[in-house]
């Protein structure tokens, strides 16, 4: 048997409370490297370049884009 102490709150009351979810740079990070691979994927049937160094330049992007953020610029306590 479950009991609740205090009162119960409204559900708008506590969607306020939440902080407003905002894009960080890791995010975009995160959101770069399938991007990379798509448009990687998309220049070598609209371009012609074979689809292995079109995925080899893709998966540069992404190592580049993770090395910076991992290492570069690390996340720190304030972000």
């Amino acid at each position: 048997m479950s009991i609740r102490s205090g009162r119960t709150r409204d559900p708008d009351e506590q969607r306020r409370d939440r902080p407003t979810p905002s894009v960080t740079r890791y995010d975009l990070v995160l959101a770069l490297i399938p991007t990379a691979f798509l448009l990687a994927a998309v220049a070598a049937v609209a371009i012609g370049v074979p689809l292995p160094l079109a995925f080899a330049a893709g998966s540069l992007l992404s190592v580049a884009a993770v090395t910076d953020v991992l290492f570069l610029h690390p996340p720190t306590e304030s972000q």
